[in-house]
């Protein structure tokens, strides 16, 4: 069925002000997007497309404009470069808050809104249908691990930010995940980056040229709300003026246009969400946590005194957040509860010794106790009796570990690859600071040969 598999995902680079980063990167990956914006406008994917559009237009563009008007001339660049609507790539960058509200909202009849098509081009989803709503499955929900070693516990004594990307294998299958590579104009005074993130996205995971890292984990709580008027699951209609909220993607993005860690985790802690997510963050300076940000406050993870690494998966783990009686975590339970217990289990003895290598830490996100909904997770047509569907909004059907990185923020370097890490084929990429007379570019890539076997 997927014969045609490539072996790596695309590297593309884009440089200048933010309209011309995004117009390159529309235009490098046109093609891609238009696949990307079909499959989340499938019926089911994320709320009906006239919510959706709702929230976009009330919520999410005033929001973007208002906060971080730099990174909405960049989406109006991806936008054009790829002759879709603005509205459709903010979609593609809030497909994870928007992924989380269908549990809330009222279901509607998934042939209401079958001939809507692109409000740019009139292209439709591909399957002839716009998003309208049926049985939800939320296929975009990712499950992720990741995880932050400090300097005292590597062989190089580099600091290390880590992540098995855990998607819908739509990503892996239709190759529409894609290594970023952005150098801002000299007249911003922005440091370069490397991102991993799907086509038409500004970011899922990355690092930038002044040593910043951050990675991300789904979650879920009770305080995740719809920040327009909407009829809600009951079929009770709350009218509501719009809340101005940006997709809690944007705020990993605006981390890495900073320079200083400290400045970074101020933005992140201003910016107004309507749903919850974890920000695992770090610099080359040797020290990274966990910031479980929810619509109403930020919780703090950190590395007990005696270990040298944080790691997270997709509970919440802050005792400030769990001893709360007013909020509740929404996971149901299943491979997030083991996931960060079998890595460190992997690592930690050569943690312990200062001694972690690459090769070590890829083994650790290579473990399949409870195969296939493991740390290394794969695709092998599961069926809907996984109890992470006991609550909607959660996770998909079809998803597997899409790529696993390793950031290393003293050597800059970045060490990835697509598909689950006990049989990826690894590439490894230097990021160069063009600030600083470099020539934008990653250099020295090497191929490092497949992963272990499965």
């Amino acid at each position: 069925m997927h014969s045609n598999i490539t072996p790596t995902y695309q590297h593309i680079v884009v440089r200048g002000l933010p309209y011309a980063r995004g117009l390159s990167h529309g235009q490098q990956l046109k093609e891609k997007i238009h696949r990307n914006v079909a499959y989340y406008k499938t019926p089911g994917k994320l709320p009906p497309w006239p919510m959706t559009l709702s929230i976009i237009q009330q919520s999410y563009i005033p929001a973007i404009e208002l906060h971080y008007p730099t990174g909405l001339e960049e989406l109006r660049g991806i936008a054009d470069g790829a002759s879709v609507s603005l509205e459709e790539i903010v979609m593609l960058n809030g497909r994870y808050d928007l992924g989380r509200l269908s549990y809330k909202l009222q279901k509607e009849d998934s042939t209401k809104h079958a001939s809507t098509t692109s409000i740019a081009n009139g292209h439709t989803n591909g399957t002839g249908h716009s998003n309208g709503h049926h049985e939800v499955d939320i296929d975009n929900v990712e499950e992720c691990t990741s995880a932050f070693f400090f300097p005292e516990t590597t062989a190089s004594g580099d600091s290390l930010a880590c992540q098995n990307w855990d998607m819908d294998s739509h990503l892996y299958h239709d190759d529409l995940a894609v290594y970023l590579e952005v150098h801002p104009d000299a007249s911003e005074d922005r440091p370069s980056m490397f991102l991993l993130t799907e086509v038409g996205q500004l970011i899922r995971t990355g690092m930038n040229s002044a040593g910043l890292a951050v990675t991300a984990n789904s979650i879920l709580c009770t305080d995740d709300f719809v920040p327009v008027s909407h009829t809600d699951a009951e079929g009770v209609y709350h009218e509501m003026t719009p809340k101005l909220v940006l997709p809690i993607t944007l705020a990993r993005r605006i981390f890495l246009e900073y320079d200083n860690f400290s400045d970074g985790l101020v933005a992140i802690n201003s910016m107004p969400c309507h749903v919850s997510g974890n920000l695992h963050v770090s610099t080359a300076e040797g020290f990274g946590m966990g910031l479980e940000k929810t619509p109403t406050r930020v919780y703090r993870v950190y590395a007990k005194p005696d270990e040298g690494y944080v790691f997270h998966s997709n509970h919440i783990l802050a005792e400030g957040y769990t001893g709360r009686d007013d909020s509740k975590d929404r996971y149901p339970g299943g491979s997030s509860w083991f996931r960060m217990v079998r890595l460190e289990r992997g690592i930690k003895k050569a943690a312990q010794q200062g001694a972690l290598t690459n090769d070590i830490i890829h083994s650790a996100f290579s473990d399949h106790l409870g195969y296939p909904e493991s740390l290394c997770c794969h695709d092998i047509g599961k069926t809907k009796s996984s109890s992470k569907h006991v609550l909607s909004g959660y996770t998909s059907t079809n998803h597997s570990t899409v790529a696993n990185v390793i950031y290393n923020l003293g050597k800059r370097t970045i060490t990835v690859c697509k598909g689950p890490p006990c049989k990826g084929v690894f590439e490894e990429f230097q990021l160069k600071e063009a600030r600083k007379g470099y020539p934008g570019t990653f250099v020295g890539l090497r191929i490092l040969g497949k992963g272990l076997s499965n």
